[in-house]
């Protein structure tokens, strides 16, 4: 008898994304539509949603010491900073820089969740100084790019111009990273039953489709819209959750807190 399992889930949506892209790629391909305020306007919410995305994970690993949760926040909120850089940058080599090193930054700490096997940083500190560490670094990274756009290296062009080949290299690294934490994702959910994992496995699959996207597109294009679209949704999709979650996760501390009083 058949039965609908996440993993399952998963793949018939895997398979009917890539089917509806493959279906529709010379029309999206074809389509341009220059709308920079737009463009400028749906990063800076993705980045937005990244950072408070960000806070959240990190309050509740302030709690928990969990690596998983660290490397999570310390992610989002890389490509929280450095995506909002992105919307307010100038088109150039400084505008697909800053883009592309979100994506691999967010993924390196995507993958990361591979060795962190369940840990528990020893203290607070610990968990900070990674924190705020990776947040001073993507900060000084947007700002030297935003103020110094020429120091950023002019690579080889490939497709006519259209993207660099260090972007697209960056962007297929980070694809993959994203990819190979679903899995590790996967294997949490089926090990914990946590609903969470399972977001998360969610989250970073579309992040990964998003990435693979970025070498078949071109500025303007229907499928550079589109991949704009699905790393929105996604980072919306994980806010609602997340807040929820720490909603309820608050209001449970709260109904304990009382009891102990009474």
């Amino acid at each position: 008898m058949f039965s609908i399992t996440p993993a399952k889930i998963l793949l018939i949506t895997a398979l009917a994304l890539g089917g509806a892209l493959l279906g529709l790629f010379d029309r999206l391909y074809a389509c341009q539509w220059h709308h920079l305020q737009l463009h400028s306007t749906i990063e800076t919410l993705g980045g937005m949603t990244s950072c408070l995305i960000s806070i959240i994970l990190f309050i509740q690993s302030k709690e928990k010491l969990d690596a998983i949760l660290v490397m999570l926040a310390t992610g989002f909120a890389s490509m929280g900073i450095l995506d909002t850089a992105h919307a307010i940058s100038r088109l150039g080599d400084s505008f697909i820089f800053l883009h592309s090193v979100a994506s691999l930054s967010g993924s390196f700490f995507f993958a990361s969740v591979w060795f962190c096997k369940r840990r528990r940083f020893g203290s607070l500190n610990e968990l900070r100084f990674i924190y705020f560490g990776f947040i001073t670094l993507s900060v000084s990274i947007g700002l030297r790019a935003l103020l110094f756009p020429g120091d950023v290296p002019r690579i080889m062009p490939l497709f006519d111009g259209k993207f660099t080949m260090a972007a697209v290299l960056i962007n297929l690294t980070a694809s993959l990273l994203f990819i190979a934490s679903v899995f590790k994702f996967y294997q949490e959910y089926r090990q914990r039953g946590n609903k969470l994992d399972l977001l998360f496995a969610c989250l970073a699959y579309l992040f990964g489709i998003s990435a693979m996207i970025f070498p078949f597109s071109s500025p303007w294009n229907g499928m550079w819209w589109i991949w704009h679209l699905v790393r929105l949704s996604a980072f919306l999709t994980t806010l609602v959750f997340i807040a929820r979650q720490y909603g309820k996760y608050l209001g449970v501390n709260e109904s304990e807190n009382k009891k102990n009083y009474e």
